[in-house]
């Protein structure tokens, strides 16, 4: 019996981590993990960027594994995101599996996440991976698929600056979903951000991705006007977050107070908070968005539910006329918690796309 479920484990392993016949190489998660260094060899990270290093990237690879890259601009597998494990999901990610690379692919692939984040958003997307690793040493990663392996990207229509095209990059708490028309960056939405466990060491390194967005929420709160701070406050908050994987045209009721009569300082507290998630792209799109959000802070609400000091479970929502964030520290724990985010832009979904 003992033989059995030894050899039940090591099945589900091998199938969640995605090894079969539509891998092409093996490259493990010791050699991913932590990853490289930010670097921009294609220079400015944005459009053009993004495209140089799309077109070296897919150099790379086999004809069959562009094949598997690249899919329609308007397919419906682009809502075939998740924030959840490989083995607690009913579909195949899209795209190109990290474990499924060659060594030349992977460091190609990294390149490209450069290109098409920024240093913020690429050390953001490393410390999840990072994390992922500490993971695998559970047992739970034997049925969840829990590796450092287990990151896909997919591109949507081919790489052009002529017209629009997009791509996907995600896995257990992470889904970036990148769109581009004509060379520029015009959409990160939706992108879903998470960690587990919240903060942690690896290789003699400290990380805590999400750290920054707590507490500068918090320091908003502290800032704010005793009336201000009453009208944010909500009872009741949802498990995770209104508009995760799944939830695409979902608008929430809004909820707790106008931004409208803030004082200036907080105001721009508040844009501090958001910007968190706006930076998570190069800056050719972040900052317009960020003139945008600015722009509308009139028709912006902020709700917040839980402790401003200390542990214990935390949800937050900024919600305007073309942003949803929504921040949920959904456990507490030793480990300090774990966290998903979700930033929105409702009126540019996948880039118009779908």
């Amino acid at each position: 019996m003992r033989t059995a479920r030894w050899l039940l484990a090591t099945v589900t392993l091998a199938s969640l981590a995605g090894c079969g016949p539509q891998d092409d190489g093996h490259t493990t998660q010791e050699a991913l993990v932590p990853l490289p260094a930010f670097a921009s060899p294609f220079g400015t990270p944005g459009g053009q960027a993004t495209y140089d290093a799309a077109l070296a990237f897919r150099a790379t690879l086999s004809e069959q594994q562009a094949n598997r890259l690249i899919l329609p601009i308007d397919s419906p597998l682009r809502r075939n995101w998740s924030n959840l494990p490989d083995g607690a999901i009913d579909f195949e990610r899209n795209g190109l599996r990290l474990g499924g690379l060659q060594a030349d692919q992977v460091a190609a692939l990294f390149r490209f996440l450069a290109a098409g984040l920024g240093e913020y958003g690429y050390d953001t997307v490393a410390q999840i991976v990072t994390a992922e690793a500490v993971l695998s040493d559970s047992f739970l990663a034997l049925f969840d698929g829990l590796s450092a392996t287990n990151y896909r990207l997919a591109f949507f229509g081919e790489p052009t600056t002529d017209g629009p095209w997009g791509w996907q990059f995600g896995g257990h708490h992470l889904a970036i979903n990148a769109s581009l028309d004509r060379g520029r960056i015009v959409s990160l939405s939706p992108t879903h951000v998470g960690i587990e466990p919240a903060h942690f060491e690896f290789a003699g390194h400290r990380y805590a991705p999400l750290e920054d967005e707590l507490d500068d929420a918090r320091a908003l709160m502290r800032a704010l006007p005793a009336d201000a701070r009453a009208r944010v406050l909500v009872a009741d908050r949802p498990r995770d977050v209104y508009t995760g994987p799944g939830k695409d045209g979902t608008i929430p009721a809004p909820e707790g107070g106008s931004v409208a009569d803030w004082p200036e300082e907080a105001r721009g507290m508040l844009l501090d908070v958001a910007s968190h998630w706006l930076r998570l792209q190069p800056e050719e799109n972040a900052l317009d968005r960020l003139t945008a959000i600015e722009a509308a802070l009139g028709d912006t609400r902020f709700s917040w539910h839980g402790p401003l000091d200390g542990d214990g479970e935390v949800y937050y929502r900024i919600q305007g006329p073309a942003l949803i964030v929504e921040f949920s520290a959904r456990i507490d724990s030793a480990d300090g918690g774990h966290y998903h985010t979700i930033y929105r832009d409702p009126t540019n979904e996948y880039g118009g796309a779908l």
